[in-house]
């Protein structure tokens, strides 16, 4: 690596930065190759100009340092002779923001000004490839805003994807097949990255960790972009509620919040009236000439017996499954106290199958059916079924929903996709919903017989 002065700046700095123009700005020439990860003559490479982006002195120096220390940590942990590591980090340019500015008392001819981009966002993902045992692989990411009391979250890897795409307005897919993100090794370790860095906010708020993880999971929800509180108030009890307006953004979000924080956001009240979809920007505030509601969720500590991750929608094998030891299994998700008839649960007790095939808590000194939780099923018509109302038998001999407010029900598929079938069945693979020559839509089942369906798509 050469020194800048052995070079004709004037000949350089149109192709790169320079020393100078980080001078007297507050920012700093963060390392995007960080410096600890490497020795002797890798680790002097960090510091070209090339490998740098202007990172605030604060962020840089404490946000960003300590996850860099625990990454480090976690990566240590692993045998070199057994796996390897692979990091990509990244940043989100700024769309007009360049340093140095010109400030008010400053000579315009002292130095070039607005030179070098400021990125909004700056990120990293992670990669561990074992050589021989794929559950001991694992993946994960972090992404946080590039200012001076800034909060950074850890991610999966498609959720950093998601968020990537979106403040890029361009597919990102940062490592293939996502690098093990679904293994059991994974959750663990984002688990284990939120409780001991980005928990650890009680450097600014003194709460007890039980209230601490409630308050911060809730935080963490809102786009990595909020600031944290300025003053240092002491809580000791905390009852957060998060208001949503479309069911598809709570299930994306309690899905996240129990996958890193091991904490449930369940619906509190009961949610009628047409479903809003999701914007683009983030979660959409209810306009108040809307007749629409809110859906309401509480913040609660997951509970799940018999089980030592989360209880997670796994789309392909299409239910709710946790890891039992290192081997999935079927679990009941705490996702709901309302029942279906909009009575809420006894206190100690939530929404669940509690060793049956449906979903009911207690209610009183007796018990009532709950509506199970998403995806939202289809009506044969189909119409999708109400919200509060999902497909199930609710004492029946058939599965069927109330498909509007009107109470007009119609027989349904637990899924409405073009695999899902009536009463609880699943089309095969090679026969999925359709007229098949017939003036109706069938199937052949999983069973080995065949069935009405509900969609085509």
């Amino acid at each position: 690596m050469q020194l800048e002065k052995n070079y004709n700046k004037t000949a350089i700095k149109s192709k790169q930065a320079l020393n100078g123009d980080y001078s007297n700005t507050g920012y700093d020439r963060g390392h995007l190759n960080t410096n600890s990860f490497q020795c002797d003559d890798g680790r002097k490479a960090t510091f070209t100009l090339t490998n740098s982006a202007p990172m605030d002195a604060c962020f840089n120096r404490v946000f960003w340092k300590e996850w860099e220390d625990g990454v480090k940590g976690i990566l240590k942990a692993q045998s070199a002779r057994e796996g390897t590591a692979y990091l990509v980090t990244g940043t989100v340019p700024s769309s007009d923001y360049r340093i140095p500015r010109l400030g008010e008392f400053d000579d315009p001819s002292a130095r070039d000004f607005n030179r070098v981009t400021v990125p909004t966002h700056v990120w990293t993902a992670v990669c561990y490839k074992h050589n021989v045992d794929e559950e001991k692989s694992f993946s994960f990411g972090y992404i946080g805003l590039n200012q001076p009391d800034s909060r950074i979250n850890v991610k999966t890897v498609p959720q950093l994807n998601y968020q990537l795409s979106t403040i890029y307005s361009s597919m990102v897919n940062i490592f293939k097949d996502d690098c093990f993100s679904t293994k059991l090794k994974s959750e663990e370790i984002v688990k284990e990255l939120y409780r001991n860095i980005q928990l650890p906010l009680s450097d600014r708020l003194s709460m007890s960790d039980d209230v601490l993880n409630t308050f911060h999971t809730a935080m963490s929800q809102f786009d990595d972009e909020g600031q944290l509180p300025s003053k240092r108030p002491r809580v000791t009890e905390a009852t957060i509620q998060e208001s949503f307006d479309s069911l598809e953004s709570w299930f994306e979000k309690t899905e996240s919040m129990k996958y890193v924080s091991g904490s449930a956001c369940v619906l509190s009240q009961q949610f009628t009236g047409p479903i809003k979809s999701l914007s683009s920007t983030g979660i959409q505030k209810r306009d108040s000439t809307d007749d629409s509601q809110e859906l309401v969720c509480s913040l609660v500590p997951e509970q799940i017996s018999d089980c030592n991750s989360s209880c997670l929608y796994n789309k392909e094998a299409r239910g709710y499954y946790c890891y039992y030891g290192t081997s999935e299994r079927l679990c009941s998700p705490e996702y709901s106290v309302i029942t279906v008839k909009g009575t809420k649960c006894n206190s100690d007790h939530t929404c669940g199958t509690h060793g049956y095939d449906y979903y009911w808590c207690y209610e009183g000194r007796s018990w009532e059916y709950c509506s199970p939780p998403l995806p939202v099923g289809k009506g044969y018509g189909g119409r999708y079924c109400r919200a509060d109302h999902n497909c199930a038998q609710y004492g029946k001999g058939y599965t069927w929903c109330y498909t509007d407010y009107d109470d007009n029900w119609n027989y349904c598929c637990s899924i409405g996709d073009q695999y899902s079938a009536l009463n609880g069945k699943s089309c095969k693979n090679d026969h999925p919903c359709g007229y098949h020559s017939y003036s109706y839509l069938w199937c052949y089942t999983t069973d080995l017989s065949w069935e009405y369906c509900c969609t085509t798509s």
